[in-house]
């Protein structure tokens, strides 16, 4: 008689727990069919989250894992870890014990830092980018959000070994390509369909949905819809992203150059106050320097604005072309003629539809029991 399939035991480790990152975890959560074991700290100051979380996380799930012998458990209380690259997975494994350390990995590479726009590099940035690959040299599977991210990490990893001075490694990138793979992070469409029904005003309305930092460009964003405003055009603005101190005066010039015309700004209360601004809103703007993905921008197409990003990163994996502009003065160009003629509702719903958790959480249910169940059977 064949024995009962035990649901697969998932420890997930997430030093920075906001955002994206959050929003994939907690839905991987929901729709896999799995134990979870969560371990998270809050999403502030991501280069100490880098440089320390695993000395935390590590006695944490050690600490769990004594608990659970404690009370009886034999072997691992875990089949698989699941961790961001915000963990330093060796690091992790070496301090967690040996036991823990054996057990199969997958590191999730949201973002990775060998291509990240640093606006002032020094030598201890350095450390970022390798922890990004001692992770993936670490862990059994690397899981990247695109195409182009995966592409990126591999392409710019040889030539960051070579700057070491000495003692260049070898067959770094073969080792990590050879276990990599892309899977999309998903996300939860139920906040927009159950959002207020789109209600537009009577002047068309732009939405940039993205937290005030550099690798965002907000500038880029600001001068686009404040040349529009000189025109003369008639049209709304919405700033929905997390804000920042190091930003409080770019923002206090572009609502004073918009005027009545800006809406709304600062991040929402809640994710149905969020999902509803998206419905309310005809056009949705990226304006992004650095993006392995997007998810506000997919959110903000399934909530039915017509998206509008930059042919450059990850987005030409995603867009068709005719949601693409080339440079600042083409996003000048593309706005106005939607604000002249204004989108029909859902242009770009399409596009967002792939990337619901009841399409892809299948992927990474495969991919959990396939790194689990392989490795230990080898």
């Amino acid at each position: 008689m064949t024995a009962p399939h035990r649901r697969l035991r998932v420890l997930a480790l997430e030093p920075y727990y906001g955002g994206s990152h959050r929003a994939v975890l907690d839905g991987l959560v929901k729709h896999l069919d799995a134990e979870w074991t969560r371990l998270t700290l809050p999403a502030r100051k991501w280069k100490w989250r880098m440089r320390g979380a695993a000395i935390t996380m590590a006695a944490e799930a050690h600490s769990r894992a004594n608990e659970w012998r404690a009370r009886g458990g034999k072997g691992s209380p875990w089949d698989l870890v699941f961790v961001s690259t915000f963990v330093n997975l060796a690091e992790f494994k070496g301090l967690a014990g040996a036991r823990i350390a054996a057990i199969p990995s997958i590191v999730y590479f949201h973002e990775n830092q060998l291509v990240y726009p640093n606006r002032h590099e020094a030598e201890w940035d350095f450390q970022f980018p390798l922890t990004n690959i001692t992770s993936a040299l670490a862990a059994d599977r690397c899981l990247f959000n695109t195409r182009w991210n995966l592409e990126r990490f591999v392409t710019e990893t040889a030539p960051f070994l070579k700057r070491f001075p000495d003692h260049h490694p070898r067959g770094v990138t073969e080792r990590i390509a050879a276990k990599a793979a892309v899977l999309a992070p998903p996300f939860d469409p139920g906040p927009f369909d159950t959002a207020m029904p789109p209600v537009r005003g009577a002047r068309p309305r732009i939405i940039w949905p993205h937290r005030w930092e550099h690798d965002k460009d907000p500038e880029t964003f600001f001068a686009a819809v404040s040349a529009l405003a000189t025109e003369g055009l008639d049209f709304e603005v919405a700033v929905a992203g997390q804000t920042f101190r190091e930003t409080a005066d770019m923002m206090q010039k572009a609502a004073a150059a918009l005027g009545d015309r800006l809406v709304h700004m600062g991040e929402p209360k809640s994710r149905a106050e969020y999902a509803d601004l998206l419905a309310s809103a005809d056009i949705a703007v990226s304006t992004a320097i650095n993006e392995f993905f997007g998810l506000a921008m997919i959110e903000a197409s399934y909530a039915g604005c017509f998206p509008l990003v930059p042919d450059r990163l990850a987005y030409p994996e995603i867009y068709p072309s005719k949601f693409r502009y080339g440079h600042a003065d083409a996003l000048v160009a593309k706005l106005r003629s939607l604000v002249l003629q204004r989108p029909a509702p859902s242009a770009g719903r399409t596009v967002a539809e792939a990337f619901t958790f009841e399409r892809l959480a299948p992927g990474y249910a495969k991919e959990f029991e396939h790194v689990a169940h392989r490795t230990r059977s080898e």
